[in-house]
């Protein structure tokens, strides 16, 4: 994979669905955990909302790396479309574009306790398949 700017198809279907998994590892054993995500610009970076206190923010905190993956909200057998991702967490949530991206996109985050990071992904597989056909593309950082 090369490093190239994430492909318009690729950034339409992050922005147009709301809930990531995650899998993060603590001692070999992984541990998965769903998040509402936005996303504060085009450079491949997801802003989430999560307490220290959750196990898998307990596990990123010594191991920041991650992989998920975002499906469609709407696959049927003749749709399929998703994609899996790999990266890493960091504390900042960046700035108020991203506080403003994130809270913009869930009003009642607002009253939800816990803090936002921000997920940056360092390669992601696309893949869309329509009645049998397939599309696939990749990009990395």
């Amino acid at each position: 994979m090369q490093h190239t700017a994430i492909s318009a198809e690729i950034m339409e279907f992050i922005k147009g669905n709301r809930i990531a998994t995650l899998c993060c590892c603590e001692a070999d054993k992984p541990y998965c955990f769903n998040c509402f995500y936005s996303v504060p610009n085009e450079e491949g970076t997801l802003i989430f909302k999560s307490s220290e206190s959750t196990r898998h923010m307990q596990i990123i905190s010594t191991n920041n790396s991650v992989a998920g993956t975002i499906i469609a909200s709407d696959i049927s057998m003749n749709r399929i479309e998703g994609l899996q991702f790999e990266g890493r967490i960091t504390d900042s949530a960046q700035g108020l574009k991203g506080s403003a991206t994130y809270y913009s996109r869930y009003p009642f985050a607002v009253t939800v306790p816990g803090r936002l990071w921000t997920l940056e992904i360092d390669a992601i597989k696309y893949t869309k398949t329509v009645n049998g056909i397939s599309t696939k593309k990749a990009w990395a950082r």
